[in-house]
């Protein structure tokens, strides 16, 4: 299964947080899994921790990322289009982004957000 991330259960995975949920937590450590974080989450996470509102370091959320052995997926210009196109009264960009890379790239979505279950099928937590 693919399994792409939200923005917040990257930074709960990350730091180890009990916030993320059990199912969450499995679907994560199975191996059998592909587990994605999408370059727009490192974005806002990485300005979160720039505003002082994520006691993280940039860097530190990469090497837990490296080191879990989850993968990183680029934003390419289908991601953008089909995230413009959303009939979806939904303002966040970069939730639009993430909800475009569930559709495109055949995830399963893991986020505790259930305004994607407007535009998503597959959203778990």
């Amino acid at each position: 299964m693919k399994v792409l991330l939200d923005s917040h259960a990257v930074y709960w995975w990350t730091i180890g947080s009990h916030r993320l949920s059990g199912t969450a937590q499995a679907l994560i450590e199975d191996k059998a899994n592909t587990v994605l974080v999408s370059a727009v989450s490192f974005y806002e996470l990485d300005n979160k921790m720039r505003l002082k509102k994520l006691d993280l370091k940039p860097q530190e959320l990469r090497a837990a990322v490296t080191a879990s052995g989850l993968q990183t997926l680029a934003i390419s210009d289908l991601h953008a289009e089909l995230a413009a196109s959303f009939d979806w009264d939904h303002r966040d960009p970069w939730d639009r982004i993430l909800a475009a890379q569930t559709r495109l790239e055949h995830c399963t979505f893991l986020s505790l957000d259930v305004a994607f279950d407007t535009v998503l099928h597959e959203r778990v937590w």
